[in-house]
């Protein structure tokens, strides 16, 4: 009897060192995202649809969040697979003013204000507007910028020949996919 005790124990502590070990599940990213307390500026409803997802940090008076809102259109058009997803970050715009920004530039996406900034903080969100894109297991696929127009802050190219994040969507379902990264330019997030 004694042999048992001791080889559940061991059985026990082994299985609790290795267990404890282990990355936490995919879709523990969902769990923290749908906990972000985010809300949609039209209809008050948190996110709650798990799938690939494309959160844009965005700012109504970022130049550069304005000048995307086309592509990012453009994108929810192309890839109806892919929740396309505007988040406003911080206290410093009211829901009328996400709003009235959403319909002057006739946004075509879900816009959510993260009043708090938790999925801000939890993506690891740093200007707008930055492309953060996670598949439907929670793994995060991409990050930055949504292609390569601005060279730096102020200054963007004539002829944009990487379309990062389209890129992404594209690849989002294949297997092998690598994670890539990009370093965003922007407007810093940097209020409340």
């Amino acid at each position: 009897m004694k042999i048992y005790v001791n080889i559940f124990i061991g059985l026990l502590f082994y299985l609790t060192k290795v267990l404890g070990q282990s990355p936490a599940p995919k879709s523990f990213l969902w769990q923290q995202i749908k906990a972000s307390a985010i809300v949609n500026i039209k209809n008050e409803m948190m996110l709650s649809k798990q799938a690939n997802t494309a959160f844009i940090f965005i700012s109504p008076e970022c130049p550069l969040s304005r000048n995307y809102v086309l592509v990012l259109n453009e994108l929810s058009q192309k890839y109806p697979n892919v929740n396309i997803v505007g988040v406003v970050p911080g206290r410093s715009y009211s829901d009328k003013e996400i709003k009235d920004f959403a319909q002057s530039n006739n946004v075509g996406f879900e816009i959510y204000s993260d009043k708090k900034k938790s999925l801000t903080k939890l993506l690891k969100a740093s200007v707008t507007p930055e492309a953060v894109l996670i598949d439907a297991k929670g793994k995060i696929r991409y990050r930055g910028l949504i292609d390569n127009w601005p060279a730096s802050l102020g200054v963007k190219r004539k002829v944009i020949t990487f379309h990062y994040l389209e890129d992404a969507l594209k690849d989002i379902n294949v297997e092998n996919f690598k994670y890539i990264d990009t370093k965003p330019v922007g407007c810093l997030i940097n209020d409340l």
